[in-house]
């Protein structure tokens, strides 16, 4: 046996030795979350949850999905800290330096990293400065956003309570939720669903493999849908308009429709209004011009999306697998074709000609349609009183006189209502201040949707000159509306969208 002491070489490899399994005992103790001594705390709240069985010890604490944090300890609440009685779990949060510290509405929620169930603590702020950017966690070492905010932090060793905790619903709360009936449908329904896809794999596989490059694909169209933007919310909104014109008055259009025979009968007898009616289609079919202009950019922008949509067509297996299963029943369906092809051989060439006639006609309709254009926008604006026009002469012409007899049929009579004042009775070489008059007056309904006939005591005038402008209730000037002070307000303020003045083609500058 060797008694000689041991050299100062073999002393120093026994101590690195020993070093060496210390730090990595230490490694080891560290990466699993154990504490290192005399190692200064970070910042720590605790939170309360109600259910956190499985929240351990040192599990993630995370915000936006970026580890911030540990759980250093859980334990019993105390007793003042129960919500109506129920146990909860005080869980202490240590958040890394720079994400500290918490603000007051500061959020919480358990959350499960895997299907295993392994359970971490979702942090989310809450707070928002008067920029709209969320306030930082880690602003503790100058001046913080949530004092910037005027929100006040969690102090250390604070709390985060009951009301500001939430705990991740699971699969069996929501299945508990349902009652006998529902839960039963619900197996009904996995099971017709797991007879649906039986024997269809392959096919349930190969749409899932083709979702991929028809989303890519369909980027396209939603691209072209965005640079249209605008024009795709006109032409949902104007839709909109029109329809709700047309059920504004339910009745109204109703008897439109039921009188329109007597209306247009009507119409017919008055030639010399057609005349001046299609005198201004030229400038409807100047539109028309302007339209298919329009069209012709939009089929130049069409063209991008039918060749982004090429790929979609070499997609098209599965679909092409379908076919072959109908192809009997397109066989029989073809068979049947072969009496048209017969007759389209005759058919197509005449209608070729007819195509070719019908140019010339075309040609001459040219000024006929561009007067249409300005038809169209005044029954537009006078949309309602159209209306009352094609639904009111049945009952205009109803009133009857006492018969006579030997006469074969009773004689109709209009009711007219006359309004007679002293200007009816009398002519004056100057207009009376109570003179009120417009030929141009805005349709009612506008008049009255806005408000400001009732407000200012009457209806809008077409000018004021003869009593020196304007004068109305409510204008701070005026006296109280009565025998001697009658109101008179332009209609400048209703603007006119048929014709840009204050009545078609009238311009109230000129």
């Amino acid at each position: 046996m060797q008694k000689s002491s041991p050299s100062v070489g073999k002393l120093l490899i026994a101590a690195g030795f020993t070093l060496s399994c210390f730090g990595l005992l230490l490694f080891l103790w560290v990466a699993f979350g154990g504490p290192v001594p005399l190692k200064p705390k970070s910042y720590r709240v605790t939170a309360y949850f109600p259910e956190a069985v499985a929240l351990a010890q040192e599990s993630d604490v995370r915000i936006g999905g970026v580890s911030v944090g540990k759980v250093k300890s859980t334990e019993l609440a105390p007793p003042d800290q129960r919500l109506d009685g129920q146990d909860l779990t005080a869980a202490v949060i240590e958040l890394q330096p720079e994400f500290a510290p918490l603000s007051a509405d500061a959020r919480a929620i358990l959350r499960q990293k895997t299907l295993l169930g392994e359970t971490y603590v979702e942090l989310t702020s809450g707070t928002e400065t008067d920029a709209g950017t969320p306030v930082s966690l880690g602003a503790a070492a100058n001046n913080t956003d949530a004092e910037t905010a005027n929100v006040e932090a969690i102090p250390e060793e604070g709390t985060l309570g009951i009301g500001q905790t939430e705990n991740q619903t699971q699969i069996d709360e929501i299945f508990n939720a349902l009652d006998e009936e529902t839960r039963a449908s619900f197996q009904r329904w996995q099971q017709n669903a797991a007879v649906a896809i039986q024997g269809r794999g392959m096919d349930l596989n190969d749409s899932f493999g083709n979702l991929g490059p028809f989303l890519d694909d369909a980027s396209g169209t939603l691209a072209i849908l965005k640079r249209q933007k605008q024009s795709l919310k006109g032409l949902v909104r104007d839709t909109g308009v029109v329809f709700e014109a047309l059920t504004e008055n339910e009745n109204a259009l109703a008897g439109a429709i039921t009188n329109s025979n007597d209306t247009f009968a009507a119409i017919a007898s008055e030639q010399q209004a057609l005349k001046d009616t299609f005198q201004v289609f030229p400038t409807f079919e100047r539109e028309t011009r302007l339209t298919l202009d329009r069209l012709d950019e939009f089929q130049r922008n069409t063209l991008p999306l039918v060749q982004d949509l090429q790929p979609v067509a070499d997609d098209l297996s599965p679909t092409l697998r379908s076919v072959r299963q109908l192809s009997p029943s397109l066989s029989s369906l073809f068979a049947d074709l072969d009496d048209l092809v017969r007759v389209s051989k005759k058919g197509f060439p005449d209608l070729a000609k007819f195509l070719d006639g019908l140019s010339p006609v075309l040609t001459e309709l040219d000024p006929f349609l561009a007067n249409l254009n300005p038809v169209i926008s005044y029954l537009d604006f006078y949309r309602t009183s159209v209306t009352d026009f094609l639904s009111s002469p049945p009952a205009g012409l109803a009133g009857t006189t006492v018969p006579v007899p030997g006469q074969p049929a009773a004689k109709h009579t209009l009711r007219q209502l006359g309004y007679i004042t002293q200007e009816t009775l009398s002519v004056y070489q100057q207009r009376l201040s109570t003179n009120r008059g417009d030929g141009y007056l805005p349709p009612l309904d506008k008049v009255i949707a806005q408000g400001e006939a009732g407000k200012r005591g009457s209806f809008p005038d077409f000018d004021c000159d003869h009593i020196g402008g304007e004068r109305f209730r409510g204008d701070g000037k005026s006296p109280p509306v009565g025998v001697n002070f009658a109101p008179c307000f332009l209609h400048k303020d209703f603007p006119n969208p048929f014709g840009g003045g204050r009545a078609p083609f009238l311009d109230a500058d000129k």
